[in-house]
């Protein structure tokens, strides 16, 4: 399994774009390069486990997958099974692991054609998860988690092990991918998974970083147009000059230049998909179109005396409060409400700082393979903590940037404290409305938005917390928060809260 696609596993986000240039050893996987090949046979698994109500448990969890399954309930030791089995994926406990278990998973993750190793261990430290990653295993799963959680997480490996590799290929993301360990990352994830395969409008929002696009491309993929263009287009990287002819095309002669007819990029998305990038830095001009487009379908080329129809779906994304720019007069309203038919906040990566252990076990394989010389094989449990409480204003990018940086900089085998070389203010991890800003993200800010901002922040937090808390039922929240249903209504909506989310 490659290990571009186990890191979509755990952050899904931003890292397909940048893994895409390539990492890892070249076995199968489906991240970068791999397209699935339908006459490959099924993947064999083999579950090494003699607890026998925690194998019943994983073997429900394998009963929606395609593995060829096979049950070893004898105490062969983890080395034996490692070297000698022909699985493509072996699950044991991490107690059946010697006291070298990295070594030992290092030394068979480096061999020819092993098998991928998930681990099942409850109670381990964040650094001891990330240490197994680092040393190859491609998960560390907690027998803790409930069937449905377990049957996403093989349903990603399964996905990964049956697909070959491809020269000319390069697949795209799937919502499989994006496995978390956050609860907030969790019920987020449910909510894409019911809108997927429709044709509604989306309005992705998030801060940079996050992945907004590799999400899109996930959910497209997902759809009943995964067979049709996918056409993504930065409006904030077009000139506005040249933004509507982008677009919507031209005809020839429309303007100087104009040699030729050109089909703009919704025609180029028709059937499919067209995502919009910083949707909230287009000119006005240009947001008139957007919304006759949304409403009729149909988009007109510059110069021309008619329309063209377009079959399309519409998601954008934008790192931007929209609603403040709504109030400001800067984004339509009406043009805000066709694109948001259902509004999508990706969490941060401080928001679900669960996954921030695995992360860094995956980055520091990948550095160790990727940089010259001898290079950090673990990671301190004060460095890890440092992590976790880190506010990572640049979410995944940064982290990325971080990790490096520390591989570079470490002394010996460890990565400590002093090599990551954080410089923003640490701060809780878990929520917007604690995370510590920094001076880059108040210096074009008025003091009024400023407050704004933190307002905003501090309210979704606490909504989040009584919703939490009351089990989504809205009498109860909106007696606590001390205003009307239908107030609270508008607020959740606002913030992109569900109650359904809350109710188990």
């Amino acid at each position: 399994m490659d290990d571009r696609y186990i890191l979509g596993l755990i952050l899904g986000g931003d890292l397909g774009t940048w893994l895409a240039r390539g990492i890892g050893r070249s076995t199968s996987g489906r991240i970068g390069t791999v397209t699935a090949d339908e006459n490959q046979p099924a993947p064999r698994l083999t579950v090494a486990l003699t607890d026998p109500d925690l194998r019943r448990k994983l073997l429900e969890a394998l009963e929606e997958t395609e593995f060829e399954v096979e049950q070893l309930t004898s105490g062969d030791s983890a080395r034996e099974l490692l070297q000698d089995t022909a699985s493509d994926l072996l699950v044991l406990r991490r107690r059946h692991l010697p006291k070298n278990a990295l070594e030992v998973i290092e030394e068979i993750a480096a061999g020819d054609d092993p098998p991928e190793i998930v681990i099942v261990s409850q109670g381990e430290s964040d650094s001891e998860r990330a240490d197994l990653v680092a040393a190859g295993a491609a998960q560390v799963i907690d027998p803790g988690q409930s069937a449905g959680e377990l049957s996403l997480a093989f349903d990603a490996l399964e996905k990964s092990c049956a697909a070959s590799p491809s020269d000319d290929s390069q697949a795209d993301p799937h919502l499989a991918d994006f496995l978390s360990r956050s609860p907030y990352m969790r019920r987020f994830l449910d909510l894409v998974r019911k809108v997927a395969d429709t044709d509604s409008s989306l309005l992705i929002t998030g801060e940079t970083g996050v992945g907004k696009e590799h999400l899109a491309r996930a959910i497209h993929a997902e759809s009943s147009r995964s067979g049709q263009p996918f056409v993504a287009v930065n409006c904030a990287a077009l000139p506005e000059t040249l933004i509507e002819s982008e677009l919507f095309g031209h005809q020839k002669g429309a303007f100087t230049g104009a040699s030729e007819d050109r089909a703009g990029h919704f025609e180029a998305a028709s059937g499919g998909t067209i995502f919009l990038d910083e949707v909230g830095e287009t000119p006005p001009a240009v947001q008139v179109k957007l919304l006759n487009v949304l409403q009729r379908r149909e988009v007109q080329r510059l110069g021309a005396a008619t329309t063209t129809p377009v079959d399309v779906r519409v998601m954008a994304a934008t790192n931007r409060d929209v609603e403040k720019e709504v109030r400001d007069g800067k984004f339509r309203e009406d043009l805000y409400y066709r694109l948001s038919v259902v509004p999508m906040r990706v969490p941060s990566l401080r928001e679900r700082a669960e996954d921030i252990p695995e992360l860094a076990g995956y980055l520091i394989r990948h550095f160790r393979q990727t940089l010259v010389g001898d290079r950090p094989e673990r990671i301190s449990e004060a460095a890890l903590e440092a992590l976790v409480a880190y506010p990572w204003p640049g979410n995944v990018r940064e982290f990325i940037n971080v990790i490096e940086r520390a591989m570079l900089l470490a002394d010996g085998r460890v990565i400590d404290v002093d090599s990551l070389a954080l410089t923003a203010k640490s701060g809780p991890a878990t929520s917007d409305a604690t995370a510590v800003w920094t001076a880059d993200e108040w210096k074009d800010l008025t003091i009024k938005e400023v407050r704004d901002q933190a307002v905003a922040r501090a309210e979704r937090s606490y909504l989040d917390l009584v919703l939490r808390d009351t089990g989504g039922v809205m009498a109860d929240t909106a007696k606590r928060a001390g205003i009307s249903p239908r107030a609270l209504y508008d607020r959740m909506r606002r913030h992109g809260l569900d109650k359904q989310d809350y109710r188990d």
